[in-house]
């Protein structure tokens, strides 16, 4: 087991750091906290770690009592950091589940997602310890989605990166060093580039790359400038691990020698253990090199068994049944919101409609004004206008001294006003509409203009509702008036083209044609159909006849 995984991969900067206590409530006396935290981080005896222990223990249970939570999860990871240097893999483990139990009842903010991402962290430490690297690598990736800075994103990724080689996924994790080390040099950051450049020598001894020793020994010296004999240390342990894998004995020892004097120095149990290992593992005696695999095997099988039951069982468990108690609240809050927001659609939704209807109406208002008014003009034309008009004719004609002239100038007048009140008649839609349409057709044929129709017969008219057909009649009553007077045209061709509720009418007249300007005639027709939402378009060319298509 290399030194980087067991002292380097878990990064306080997440874990136990006082920065990150600052805004969580009231600490204890400085002198106390400082102290025992500094036997957390760096405990020169074993009982460094035991007295911190009780301190913290006693910590959470008092915080507990107060209900100060924040510290309560505060004592709870200096506990599981504890229990963890301690080897106690199992006890780690449910003390950050129960921090993080904690943290789910609070709401969200800095200070919890930090705390968040350093359980997250510190359990992904734990179960690479217990060799349960694919769950140790879920939760590297929990703490990496609330990373919030560079340094933490390289951090985590480098300690996902480590957990894929020692799953031996060795190409992964040659590719995910080989990017955290460019990434680092960009950074600009000495310790991650000299922790990245190790890990890639790492891979590149295991994949018997030639380059890997190069890739070590520059971390070593970048180590060495920095000063940090932990980093130093734990690169003398790697060059030890990597001559071993080379079957270069004698360089192992010499690697391993430097690593056992660095850790006698220190005085630190953790590294002495680590570095003495290293030195019997080079041992030539068999009952010695069989007494360490023995340990070995027997350190690894109880880690197995506490990860495949006690920690499943219970941490797993007691996650899986906050988080369901979470996600139940989530699920009642966004119903809460679906309900508003039905009621908010359904409110819009009915004030759009009646505003549609309110428009709709004053539109069929004004359609029916429109169409009373041609009604009481059409009338007035022909009782008043007309019928004075027939009866002055009257009395001249029984004037023999009077103009034949004027008779027929009065003669046109009267032809004029009745055509005016016919144009404007009341139109009978209710029934046999066809009907009405082939007679107003038929009244434009002549011996000099024949007026062909196509599929009148097969329209539905009874899909059309009564404004439609009026405006129909009207607007095909003026363009015929408009050939009639206009066009000196010799064939009229009117086809009809029904599509579901659709119904498309086409004009087409051999005349001579025009350049279109859209004055009165052709205005109206065209503001009748759009006021039922409908399309009418105009083409003509001099002396190519004329053609309007209405889509209603």
């Amino acid at each position: 087991m290399s030194f980087i995984k067991t002292f380097l991969i878990p990064i306080l900067f997440f874990i136990g750091c006082p920065l990150l206590t600052a805004g969580m409530g009231q600490q204890e006396p400085v002198d106390s906290s400082y102290y025992y935290y500094n036997k957390v981080i760096k405990p020169e005896f074993k009982s460094d770690l035991l007295q911190a222990f009780v301190f913290y223990r006693n910590q959470k249970d008092k915080h507990l009592k107060q209900s100060d939570t924040l510290q309560a999860i505060y004592s709870l990871r200096q506990l599981a950091i504890i229990q963890n240097k301690l080897g106690i893999l199992y006890d780690s483990e449910t003390s950050a589940i129960e921090a993080l139990s904690l943290l789910e009842s609070l709401a969200e903010s800095t200070e919890t997602r930090e705390s968040k991402a350093g359980i997250y962290n510190h359990l992904g430490r734990v179960y690479s310890d217990m060799q349960d690297q694919s769950n140790a690598i879920v939760y590297y990736k929990k703490a990496l989605t609330l990373a919030d800075s560079k340094l933490q994103d390289l951090i985590l990724r480098n300690n996902i990166a480590f957990a894929h080689l020692e799953a031996d996924s060795l190409d992964l994790a040659l590719k995910e060093f080989t990017a955290l080390y460019q990434e680092s040099l960009v950074y600009q950051d000495s310790v991650m580039i000299a922790r990245t450049l190790n890990n890639l020598g790492l891979v590149k001894g295991k994949l018997q790359d030639l380059t890997a020793l190069l890739d070590l020994e520059q971390a070593l010296r970048l180590r060495l400038a920095l000063g940090n004999m932990t980093h130093i240390l734990g690169s003398y342990l790697d060059l030890t691990e990597y001559y071993i894998l080379q079957d270069n004995i004698p360089q192992a020892r010499i690697a391993a020698e430097k690593a056992y004097q660095l850790a006698r120095a220190s005085n630190n149990p953790s590294h002495l253990v680590s570095a003495l290992g290293m030195l019997v593992q080079l041992k030539d005696d068999p009952d010695v090199q069989y007494y360490k695999q023995l340990i070995d095997s027997v350190h690894t099988a109880n880690m197995l068994v506490e990860g495949k039951y006690a920690s499943k069982k219970y941490a797993l468990a007691a996650q899986e049944a906050l988080a369901n108690k979470r996600l139940l609240q989530l699920e009642q809050e966004k119903s809460y919101k679906y309900l508003y927001g039905f009621f908010a659609l359904l409110v819009l939704g009915l004030g759009i409609t009646v505003a549609v209807f309110q428009r709709l109406r004053y539109k069929k208002q004004k359609q029916l004004e429109v169409y009373h008014t041609e009604l009481r003009i059409s009338k007035k034309v022909h009782d008043e206008v007309a019928n004075e008009v027939y009866h002055v004719m009257t009395k001249i004609q029984q004037n023999p001294e009077v103009n034949e002239a004027v008779l027929d100038d009065l003669e046109r007048v009267y032809h004029k006003t009745r055509d005016i009140s016919r144009e404007h008649h009341e139109i009978e839609v209710k029934e046999n509409f066809k009907d009405v349409l082939s007679d107003l057709i038929s009244n434009y044929k002549s011996d000099l203009v024949n007026c062909i129709t196509k599929d009148l017969s097969k329209v539905h008219w009874s899909l059309l509702s009564r404004n439609k057909k009026i405006a129909i009649y009207r607007v095909l009553q003026e363009l015929l008036v408009n050939m009639k007077k206009h066009s000196q045209a010799s064939i009229v061709v009117i086809s009809f083209v029904q599509n579901h509720k659709k119904l498309t009418i086409t004009y087409k007249d051999n005349g001579q044609g025009c350049t279109l300007k859209k004055q009165n005639g052709l205005q109206n027709t065209e503001n009748r159909i759009k006021t039922l939402k409908g399309s009418i378009t105009f083409s003509s060319e001099i002396n190519q006849g004329f053609q309007a298509v209405i889509i209603i």
